[in-house]
């Protein structure tokens, strides 16, 4: 079993949208700000982030999260940090859909955008979709890690 079964064995089926552009960019730091996680990656390890972070969330901040936090049944599975602490969620939909949820750290709040991750990063980029503490516009790009 590969990494990305054995993460779906545990989470039930990630959005295309998110495994497609993991994998064509691998791990690594979007506008020198979001760290992306990887279930293949040392440095942004995907399991070990959400081993160590998923009991912080349920215990911290329960009812900042309006979600079940992963590995907790249908939860939200974390994706992404940035280099401020906040943690960037898959929101599992009952159609079978995702879309992303932030928690934002330094503001103790949780914001939900209707995007899955490709196209959520992709309009900040392109400035249609400001996220106040998310600068992913000022620095831009995409740096490899691994």
């Amino acid at each position: 079993m590969d990494a990305w079964e054995e993460l779906e064995a545990a989470t039930g089926p990630l959005p295309m949208d998110y495994k497609e552009f993991v994998a064509g960019y691998g791990p690594g730091v979007v506008g020198a700000f979001l760290n992306v996680l990887h279930p293949l990656s040392a440095r942004f390890d995907m399991f070990g982030t959400i081993e160590a972070m998923a009991p912080l969330y349920q215990e911290l901040v329960p009812d900042k999260i309006p979600h079940p936090v992963f590995p907790a049944d249908g939860g939200v599975v974390q994706w992404a940090s940035t280099v401020e602490g906040d943690a960037c969620f898959l929101v599992p939909e009952a159609r079978g859909t995702w879309h992303v949820g932030v928690w934002f750290r330094q503001w103790a709040q949780w914001e939900e955008y209707e995007e899955g991750v490709p196209v959520w990063l992709l309009r900040q980029v392109e400035a249609t979709l400001i996220v106040p503490g998310l600068p992913l516009r000022v620095h831009g790009g995409f740096s490899p890690v691994d």
